[in-house]
């Protein structure tokens, strides 16, 4: 079974790649320069990369709260499309 990204699904992931870029840049301003590289490396490569910045983002408030919430709302639209084949 072939998977297909739908339009729905392409507007949602790019402000959702702005989401993640911004917080990259919230990482390497924090000083947390090797998580950020690694972040940002093992996005590409595995993709979990993803995750561990929004996980960092969520706790003690590296990230902008305006910005997390935008991000998880978008992630769980994305989901929700997804499932249900739009």
């Amino acid at each position: 079974m072939e998977t297909q990204i739908s339009p729905i699904q392409l507007i949602l992931a790019i402000p959702s790649l702005v989401c993640l870029v911004i917080a990259w840049v919230s990482m390497f301003k924090q000083g947390k320069t090797g998580l950020g590289i690694a972040s940002i490396l093992l996005t590409f490569l595995c993709g979990i990369g993803g995750l561990i910045t929004f996980v960092w983002g969520w706790m003690n408030g590296n990230v902008s709260p305006k910005v997390m919430i935008v991000w998880t709302l978008l992630t769980v639209a994305s989901v929700l499309v997804s499932a249900f084949g739009v």
